[in-house]
């Protein structure tokens, strides 16, 4: 296993948090007042400090504020605020927004913390929250990203106080696979999109490595016999290669098989850094896509099998991966 790989990508993606955060803070002062309730964090390989040369960068805003009393809900303010973050995005070398910005937009709290409504599948706070949960990590005024943080585990552990001896976290690990379902049903949607072969390919290996191990390392890690909200709280924090060497230090039985997983994610990322643009010739595809099938398999199958063998009771309600 060569953890070079993932060290060297961890020390990029830190050193491009830190200029991040300060261009923004810089650009934004906190002083003024229009700034002061909105949260800017990271998602996707910067999240998962895993950034190649090609990465984007993946960006969500939530305001404490709805947008009707929210100075930044003002569509002027945002135009300058988006247009100077546009900006920055651009002198730091990273690929335009997708879609042109269309999912640079500012959800606030209310609809943020409002889990399981009709409204979050269209306003994409669903997505915001998940991925918040599962591999983000907090650009922009850090007070309320951990403020967001506690009251969002908070809401996924409302009856935890009457039942701590025997609860199971079973509202956010239903929340967490009805993520991944929709990641899997939105890639099945978009193959005929007008991307070329080579972009469509980069996209499923990234559904069956990078989207994967970020909803099922969380998953593994809330099979634990003491799942409480500030050990939840800790997991967030984590990068899911973080949350896997996590798994292994808490049960040796499954080192083994976290040490396969670590070793396969790595030949993903190297795939990643050494051939980002593009692997053109069939064998190399069926190759890549050969492991990509073993990399699923050791995660779903393997791993949440042997942690689910000390939690049948659990198992019974969640085996529908």
């Amino acid at each position: 296993m060569n953890t070079e790989i993932i060290a060297n990508a961890k020390e990029n993606s830190l050193i491009i948090l830190d200029e991040l955060r300060k261009k923004m803070h810089q650009t934004f002062p906190l002083e003024c007042g229009q700034y002061q309730n909105i949260c800017v964090y990271a998602c996707g390989s910067l999240g998962r400090l895993e950034m190649t040369e090609n990465s984007d960068l993946d960006l969500f805003f939530i305001s404490l504020h709805d947008s009707k009393i929210d100075p930044m809900g003002q569509n002027l303010n945002k135009y300058i605020f988006f247009s100077k973050l546009y900006e920055i995005n651009r002198a730091m070398g990273f690929p335009d927004p997708s879609k042109g910005g269309e999912y640079w937009s500012i959800i606030n709290k209310m609809d943020f913390l409002d889990i399981g409504s009709r409204k979050e599948d269209f306003n994409n706070s669903f997505t915001a929250r998940l991925l918040f949960m599962l591999e983000s990590k907090p650009l922009y005024n850090e007070r309320i990203y951990n403020q967001l943080l506690d009251e969002t585990v908070s809401k996924y552990f409302v009856d935890y106080q009457e039942h701590q001896e025997e609860f199971y976290p079973l509202f956010l690990m239903n929340d967490i696979l009805r993520y991944w379902y929709t990641l899997t049903l939105n890639y099945e949607y978009r193959r005929d999109d007008k991307d070329s072969i080579n972009k469509r390919n980069w996209k499923r290996l990234k559904l069956k490595y990078a989207r994967l191990i970020t909803c099922f390392s969380m998953l593994a890690c809330l099979y634990h016999k003491n799942v409480t909200p500030d050990y939840v709280t800790e997991c967030i924090k984590m990068t899911p290669l973080e949350r896997m060497d996590k798994l292994a230090l808490e049960n040796e039985k499954i080192s083994g098989t976290v040490k396969e997983i670590k070793t396969e994610y790595e030949w993903y990322l190297n795939l990643r850094q050494s051939m980002d643009n593009g692997f053109d010739e069939k064998e190399q595809r069926k190759s890549a896509f050969m492991r990509a099938e073993k990399f699923h398999e050791l995660v779903v199958h393997r791993l949440m099998g042997e942690l689910s063998q000390n939690y049948p009771q659990l198992r019974l309600k969640t085996d529908t991966f």
